[in-house]
């Protein structure tokens, strides 16, 4: 896949924008007893949205969903986020994030030359 069409980045960091609400609340709910931990899953939705040339056909967004992967290592009162866990899905959501804003920082700086001439 090549450098991706802009709204595919934009629909990119709304679903990292996403994904960092759901860690948020995750973490707001470290203590709360019988929370499980949720995660958000849109790989697949955007492996089969995408088009060939790195865009969204017209009409099509990237849909995102929320599950709940049953980690095993609960406390005794049934909750199973844990805050280490969360932490490492914060860095990697946050590095995601710049990604796809440099990305679309390439995008802007082509479309800058094109409009420029050069």
């Amino acid at each position: 896949m090549g450098l991706l069409e802009a709204e595919a980045i934009v629909g990119l960091l709304q679903a990292a924008d996403r994904n960092q609400t759901l860690i948020a609340n995750n973490l707001a709910n470290l203590n709360t007893p019988g929370y499980r931990t949720a995660r958000l899953r849109f790989a697949r939705q955007l492996d089969a949205v995408l088009d060939r040339d790195g865009g969204l056909p017209d009409g099509k967004l990237i849909e995102t969903e929320v599950y709940r992967p049953g980690f095993l290592d609960a406390s005794p009162d049934g909750n199973d986020v844990s805050l280490a866990r969360e932490v490492v899905e914060l860095n990697k959501n946050a590095l995601r994030m710049r990604m796809y804003l440099a990305a679309l920082g390439v995008r802007i700086h082509k479309l800058r030359l094109a409009i420029d001439g050069r």
